[in-house]
């Protein structure tokens, strides 16, 4: 009998209408065997900082440079060491280059879930929203970082704003059926817990159409309050099959070696969908 294999569903909506200007990105990567095993899936989303001329560039590339780092590292390693070690590297890269440049920067909250064997890997940085659906309870899993100056609320603990990172991480059992919603801060003001779970339990067998009406109802709350409803973005994820129960640890597996101080690292060749938030209605194609 074939052992059972992680298995996921996801759906993904977004609002901006101007491509050049979307501040926001977001993926889910499902790799195949052995690489699934070993490094696990992966659903991400970014949010730039507001009023930046690079908000599109550092949206984009937090994302993008996350996944193709983090399936690079070796296969012996574990979750939080590949994430971390490629979360520092990449901070360190985005802060030097927002140094070298007269305008804008490459700063930008990210929130990252690995789900490798049972288990769950949270991994987050500013001010981008994850929240996990399970049964009843509708719960928020990152924290809030953000500083109000002169009125305006901008993300604290961000990719790229410091030398240094501090990296909020989290480790819990998954169970077949969570079911993660990721979106950013545009998103608060607009919907009550209560609604994001009715809209997403209207229909949850396609959750690209949950995404959709997610989307819709924000913009109509905001435009019905007065204020800006154009960079909404929502990413659903849902569990759909767990693998039977195994250690999180690939030196099992690997045997207990050590880590090597420079690996050659692998290229990761299985495709993976990513939407920046950028036109509406989405399409359902990949954009990059």
């Amino acid at each position: 009998m074939t052992p059972a294999q992680l298995s996921l569903s996801f759906g993904q909506a977004f609002v901006a209408p101007d491509r050049r200007r979307h501040r926001s990105s977001m993926s889910v990567r499902l790799p195949e065997t052995p690489q699934l095993n070993a490094k696990g899936a992966c659903a991400l989303i970014s949010d730039a900082t507001l009023r930046n001329s690079m908000a599109k560039q550092a949206g984009d590339l937090s994302v993008r440079s996350f996944l193709a780092d983090y399936y690079s590292t070796p296969d012996h390693w574990d979750v939080k060491t590949s994430a971390t070690r490629v979360l520092r590297a990449l901070n360190a890269w985005t802060y030097s280059q927002s140094r070298q440049v007269a305008e804008g920067s490459y700063v930008t909250s990210l929130s990252a879930l690995v789900l490798r064997g049972t288990e769950g890997h949270l991994f987050h940085m500013g001010d981008t929203l994850v929240f996990r659906l399970r049964g009843a309870e509708f719960e928020q899993l990152t924290r809030d970082h953000v500083t109000d100056l002169g009125g305006y609320r901008y993300p604290s603990r961000a990719l790229g704003m410091d030398n240094s990172i501090d990296i909020d991480y989290a480790r819990f059992p998954a169970k077949q059926g969570d079911l993660f919603l990721f979106t950013t801060q545009a998103v608060l003001g607009t919907l009550m817990p209560s609604e994001y779970v009715q809209l997403i339990r209207q229909d949850a067998s396609d959750l690209d159409a949950a995404c959709d009406r997610l989307a819709e109802a924000a913009v109509q709350r905001a435009q019905s309050r007065g204020y800006g409803a154009d960079q909404f973005c929502f990413q659903l994820v849902r569990i759909d099959e767990l693998p039977d129960a195994q250690s999180d640890s690939p030196a099992k597996v690997y045997g207990e070696l050590p880590i090597p101080r420079n690996s050659r690292r692998a290229i990761a060749s299985t495709a993976w969908r990513c939407r920046p938030c950028c036109h509406a209605p989405p399409s359902r194609g990949s954009t990059g």
